[in-house]
């Protein structure tokens, strides 16, 4: 293989790792062929310790940091030098993640990075979500993809391929393990406790939906994501090895002949791993609930895993695939700002100004793509804190949005999101330094370029009468000329504007000047 082959397969692999509380996985992809080079999975169960609150044991970590270290000669065997390693939600949540993540760094110098449950549902769908694209001449129908950890449960709605909304629970096999052997020494129905446990925890699955949605439950189907020991032990049961779907009348049998099997008949004749058994029984009970909630009548599997997600969002970021899914978080966006009764036409000119202003001021603010979406979000709910009050709205904002589940954002990116919602109105991060201080200056420089931003193009409607239909903007020496296009009477929008001006000042270094033309009939 000549230099320049070399050269060329290294910019083109990526290597996607993932540790999770069951094991770790390396996937090799060849991003501009999407081939797979290489998958290797280890399982090592980190989960006892952390769902029992106690810290993961050193030698646990050895075994990650041994296997990490054994993934990290495959990528340099086959030559990759682009690869990168993310935990899960589950395991962030660990009394001592912090020190795992810098044993994992010492023994292999790589950096680990904590994912959201919000972004875990975002990669785990991705394969399917491209499915539902390449076939859209197909109609699919209602399809929920169900990802069921360890811990969490995420279920993403779809409507004929197009994506509709996601929603994900504090709740797995594991924590549903520990209150049922709880509950079988308290309850003579332990079972039917259980199931109204669980049933506690996804009491909020119909948040957000329309009306029409929830009376009328038109049949739909399900598909199972990353759950192979489900899929193994139903392909046991139905004595079929190559089933990759089952009826929900005969998965509720299976269901009905496992509530009552020993341990040694799992094992046994449906060769469940011995550690697994007592999760066996939480997850169908889990899944069974979330069929009904769903009115699914079919089931099917997939091995659609985090992983894929990552390798296709680094091949959307390295420009070889234009399969981007930023919008399904804008629209989960625009779902939370529905719910919040976030009066829409103010709310859509707002961001439509807000996104003329970003592209046009790029050169000064050099930010990329990624920080145009968070703005783009920030816009669509900077004004969810009216539904708590009006009063001083812009702390309930921040609140509310940092506190909402939004698919595809990591932590960082929404606490970004609520800073900038937050700032939008009067308040400024110069003047809020005890509330500022708390957030790296790196994210604070963002903060105060985004927000500078959305101060401008709230300005623009600040009435909510929208006299303003098109802005253009123009970079000077010593300003920024924003021309708006109306025959309107601006003298209100003019002073509002001077007002939350200031703060673009400080943080440009430019003064933003308001200037008005008319429009022709």
């Amino acid at each position: 293989m000549s230099k320049w082959e070399n050269v060329d397969m290294a910019q083109k692999y990526f290597g996607a790792i993932m540790v999770n509380v069951s094991g770790v996985e390396l996937l090799i992809v060849n991003l501009k062929t999407r081939k797979t080079i290489e998958r290797v999975t280890k399982e090592i169960n980190l989960s006892d310790d952390i769902y029992h609150d106690r810290r993961v044991q050193y030698e646990i970590v050895s075994k990650v940091a041994e296997a990490l270290t054994g993934f990290v000669q495959i990528l340099h065997d086959y030559g990759v030098e682009n690869y990168e390693l993310w935990g899960s939600q589950a395991l962030s949540q660990a009394i001592n993640a912090d020190f795992i993540a810098d044993q994992l760094f010492m023994h292999t110098g790589l950096e680990i990075r904590w994912l959201s449950m919000s972004e875990e549902a975002y990669y785990r769908n991705q394969d399917l979500s491209l499915s539902f694209k390449d076939s859209k001449k197909v109609s699919h129908g209602i399809v929920y993809l169900v990802g069921i950890t360890s811990g969490n449960t995420s279920i993403t709605q779809f409507d004929d391929g197009k994506f509709v909304t996601s929603t994900n629970f504090a709740l797995g096999p594991i924590k549903i393990a520990e209150d049922l052997q709880s509950l079988r020494q308290s309850a003579p129905n332990s079972i039917g406790v259980l199931n109204d446990y669980i049933d506690s925890k996804l009491n909020d699955f119909d948040m957000g939906k329309p009306a029409s949605f929830v009376k009328k439950p038109d049949p739909t189907k399900i598909f199972l994501l990353g759950t192979s020991p489900i899929k193994s032990l139903i392909s046991h049961y139905e004595k079929d090895h190559s089933l990759m779907s089952i009826d929900v009348n005969a998965f509720e049998a299976l269901v009905d002949d496992i509530v009552d099997a020993s341990d040694q008949y799992l094992i046994e004749q449906l060769e469940v791993n011995e550690d697994s058994v007592p999760l066996i029984l939480p997850e169908l009970l889990l899944i069974r609930r979330v069929i009904q909630l769903t009115n699914a009548k079919e089931i099917r599997f997939s091995d659609s895993g985090i992983v894929d997600g990552l390798v296709n969002n680094e091949a959307v970021t390295l420009g070889y695939s234009k399969d981007d899914f930023t919008h399904q978080t804008i629209t989960m966006a625009v779902n939370l700002a529905d719910h919040y009764d976030v009066e829409p036409i103010h709310r859509d000119l707002v961001t439509r100004f807000a996104m003329h202003l970003f592209d046009q001021l790029k050169p000064l603010h050099l930010l990329g793509p990624r920080e145009r979406v968070l703005l783009q979000v920030a816009s669509i709910l900077h004004d969810v804190g009216n539904y708590v009050g009006i009063h001083e709205h812009y702390i309930h904002s921040e609140y509310i949005i940092r506190h909402s589940d939004i698919i595809g954002l990591s932590r960082i990116e929404r606490s970004i999101i609520a800073a900038v919602a937050r700032y939008h109105s009067s308040t400024t991060p110069s003047e809020d330094l005890s509330h500022f201080s708390q957030i790296s200056a790196e994210n604070r420089r963002l903060i105060a370029k985004l927000a500078a931003i959305l101060r401008l193009a709230d300005a623009l409607d600040d009435d909510r009468q929208q006299k303003i239909k098109k802005i253009s903007v123009s970079i000077k020496t010593h300003s920024v000329v924003i021309t708006v296009y109306s025959n309107a009477n601006l003298a209100y929008e003019n002073w509002i504007f001077n007002s939350k001006s200031q703060f673009f000042k400080e943080a440009y270094g430019l003064k933003a000047v308001l200037k008005q033309r008319g429009v022709k009939d």
